[in-house]
């Protein structure tokens, strides 16, 4: 008897890359590690500090066997790239589109039927959250329909205990944190490491010597739909002349139709106390009822905290909006005074 093929090699299977390479000023080190990232098996890998110049573009891609699509910094700070291998046949660049100088960059590419937008990303490490609202702003608001992966380098962490290790219990850049879990649970994203290995994967992608901390910094979201594709994993692997791990995510299956996707809780919520007060209300009122099994009972609460999470939700979205609204008129009242 033949055997059957299992691996749905007739559907698209793009892999992608995100490094950040810190710094590849020095030509000596950008011809190693180029040469590193030649190996990778992902047919398009994100940069992020790259430190490039447009005077030495012409070195990289002498170095490089492939496309590169270039966000430049400065010789010393920023920067971001994009590296398309020359054997990916199936992986055509559509439209490509700055979205911060040296730090954001969309690119809408096809691979086979698969239509996807990815946006590399390098944020600041100040916690400037209009920066993420523009990236989130001008990857959201375009017209073509294809589904969103967003990595990088955020220069935050999504779990404060399960991402970080060492120093101060919270991460700096609390303000990033809370809008990138926000968007997460409003725009229909996941982070794909943490939904597919769970709580118990304390893996970290950043590695601070002096300080001896250790920071999972570099990561994808992609969007709910993507989530159910036949194959969608991420992975981290050790890094070159990086304080930095490499991270890559591998895809297959046949496109999906939009949806809502999976709902996941919002963890800035957990910062609410009224929340968590109701939430420990269900678990102790669910637990007086009689279950055949644990699993029954466990299968309840869950049920009854969506529930009760996604009215919470919008209570306090529509809270928020009414606020600005009212801060708006606040403001045109002054300025009309």
């Amino acid at each position: 008897m033949t055997p059957q093929n299992n691996s749905n090699s007739g559907l698209a299977c793009p892999k992608i890359g995100s490094f950040n390479c810190n710094g590849m000023g020095n030509p000596i080190k950008r011809n190693l590690v180029l040469n590193w990232l030649k190996n990778k098996p992902e047919q398009i890998i994100c940069l992020q500090e790259t430190h490039s110049t447009p005077q030495v573009e012409r070195d990289w891609k002498h170095s490089w066997d492939g496309d590169i699509i270039f966000n430049h910094g400065t010789s010393n700070s920023t920067g971001i790239a994009f590296l398309v291998k020359a054997d990916a046949p199936n992986l055509h660049i559509i439209n490509q589109r700055s979205i911060s100088q040296g730090r954001a960059t969309l690119v809408e590419l096809e691979y086979d039927s698969l239509k996807l937008c990815l946006v590399n990303v390098y944020c600041p490490n100040n916690d400037d959250v209009s920066f993420l609202e523009n990236v989130f702003l001008e990857s959201l608001s375009r017209a073509r329909d294809d589904h969103i992966i967003f990595v990088g380098d955020w220069n935050t962490v999504l779990n404060n205990m399960l991402d970080k290790q060492g120093g101060s219990t919270t991460h700096a850049n609390s303000r990033c944190q809370n809008f990138l879990n926000d968007c997460i649970s409003d725009y229909g994203f996941s982070d794909i490491f943490r939904l597919n290995r769970g709580a118990e994967a304390r893996v970290f992608t950043h590695f601070n010597k002096k300080y001896k901390t250790q920071s999972r910094l570099d990561f994808f979201l992609i969007q709910d739909s993507l989530v159910n594709l036949p194959v969608c994993d991420t992975e981290i692997s050790h890094g070159y002349k990086s304080d930095h791990s490499y991270i890559s995510l591998s895809l297959q299956g046949s496109t999906i139709a939009h949806g809502k996707g999976y709902w996941k809780i919002n963890n800035s919520h957990l910062l609410d106390q009224n929340f968590i007060n109701e939430i420990k209300k269900i678990i102790h009122n669910t637990k007086e009822d009689s279950f055949d099994s644990y699993r029954g009972l466990w299968d309840v609460i869950k049920i009854k905290i969506k529930q009760f999470g996604m009215t919470f939700g919008k209570k306090k979205k529509k809270e928020i909006t009414m606020k600005k609204e009212k801060l708006k008129k606040d403001i045109e009242d002054c300025k009309n005074d």
